[in-house]
């Protein structure tokens, strides 16, 4: 690999992490919706406990059909309410 295709792989990578944090998305899954098992595993919860959540209205979700999706600006919104003083 030559000094220029460095630089280019260097500056590929850059955009792509502008952009994920832009659009604040998940690295582990490259999108800002997640599941509630995948939500479960991110907020280190059961997924009792995220049903619960969303029912009371701590979470709030998104629903599309039949499917109900977090958006991960919310489960980090959470994270940063709900950290010790």
């Amino acid at each position: 690999m030559n000094s220029s295709d460095a630089f280019s792989e260097l500056i590929e990578r850059a955009v792509e992490a502008g952009m994920r944090k832009a659009l604040n998305m998940s690295e582990a899954t490259n999108r800002r919706l997640m599941t509630v098992d995948e939500s479960s595993t991110y907020l280190a919860l059961s997924v009792r406990e995220i049903y619960n959540m969303m029912a009371s209205g701590e979470l709030p979700s998104v629903k599309h059909g039949r499917r109900t999706m977090l958006d991960i600006q919310d489960l980090d919104n959470w994270i940063v309410a709900n950290k010790a003083a």
